[in-house]
């Protein structure tokens, strides 16, 4: 199974453009069985206002024009497609990941389990998953956390006990270049210590210096496996075997 990792532009509260992305990925990348963009993909990071009249507007629902839109590239282009976004399930919002395979059937949404993706004002409708899942794709057992996830201590004792082929990491971070090559990637490496599968991380990039700067990691048991090094947009191969 051949997953490809995708740091590429996103622009907040631009979904069309996000759209183009993926479209252009999938059928620049239709070798893949699956290709990962990051957290709250569609929308941006910042894609709410955190006025939540306003943002109910702006979330998605599975079964939106959206989400079919992303449904029928993933058919034609024959590549499933995996990206993070924000979810509108009845009158709650919650920080999300799909999963979307070649046939653009929905194979696995999985809703973050951590509070960070939300500002502190946010009130009681934009809400948290409650617990890690696993879910099959082609011939493999895949899993997905959403970045915070993995730094809670008790959550990632869960991930450590689970059973799966490899975990799904689509993150948001800022880190400088430098702090991430001096320092930060090691605590990232080394959080996949007891990890006993690969953990593949899915960074955006944004054209905002002061913002996310792109990059994609494969870890495993506080290595780094492959690297699309922070910094750059590109598609990071992973075979999975």
């Amino acid at each position: 199974m051949k997953l490809g990792l995708v740091s590429c532009l996103v622009k907040d509260n631009d979904i069309e453009h996000q759209l183009k992305q993926i479209e252009r990925y999938t059928s620049l990348n239709h070798n893949c069985d699956l290709i990962c963009f990051g957290e709250s993909f569609l929308q941006g990071f910042d894609g709410l206002t955190w006025n939540y009249g306003e943002d109910i507007e702006r979330a998605v629902a599975i079964d939106d024009a959206v989400i079919d839109a992303v449904r029928e590239l993933a058919k034609t282009s024959n590549c499933g497609i995996s990206f993070g976004f924000v979810e509108r399930d009845k009158s709650f919002l919650y920080s999300s990941n799909m999963v979307i395979d070649s046939y653009g059937e929905v194979v696995d949404v999985f809703r973050r389990i951590t509070p960070g993706w939300k500002e502190p004002r946010a009130n009681g409708m934009y809400k948290e998953g409650q617990e890690f899942h696993t879910f099959k794709y082609t011939d493999k057992v895949l899993g997905t956390a959403i970045c915070g996830d993995i730094w809670d201590d008790h959550f990632l004792k869960c991930l450590e006990g689970m059973k799966m082929d490899a975990l799904l990491w689509p993150v948001y971070i800022d880190y400088s270049v430098s702090q991430w090559n001096e320092m930060s990637q090691k605590e990232y490496a080394e959080r996949t210590r007891n990890l006993p599968y690969p953990v593949l991380m899915i960074n955006s990039f944004y054209e905002d210096n002061n913002r996310a700067k792109g990059g994609c990691y494969v870890f495993h048991q506080n290595r780094i496996v492959q690297a699309l090094p922070l910094g750059n947009t590109g598609v990071l191969e992973f075979e999975l075997d």
